[in-house]
């Protein structure tokens, strides 16, 4: 059986640019069969604004966050890719 390899994607409002733009130069790496990517609630809507397939978790500050970190502490997401705005506080 042929198991995917989950991917978190999440980005603060800052970095929402920043993440577009690093998915759009490595789209035929994340549009791989044996990727599966899943993002918090807004930030999945901006992975698929460029054309990428995502599993949307609730928003961040709804606990898509929270749901992302159970994921990878059951193991089921391998590789978080987090996109973070210093300059902003949280």
């Amino acid at each position: 059986m042929n198991k995917k390899f989950e991917i978190a994607i999440i980005a603060h409002d800052g970095k929402k640019a920043d993440m577009v733009q690093f998915l759009n130069k490595n789209k035929h790496l994340l549009i791989e069969e044996n990727i599966k990517l899943i993002a918090t609630g807004t930030t999945g809507s901006k992975v698929e604004s460029v054309g990428i397939k995502v599993k949307k978790m609730l928003s961040g500050p709804l606990g898509g966050d929270a749901q992302i970190a159970a994921r990878v502490a059951e193991g089921k997401t391998k590789m978080v890719l987090f996109f973070k705005d210093p300059t902003s506080s949280h």
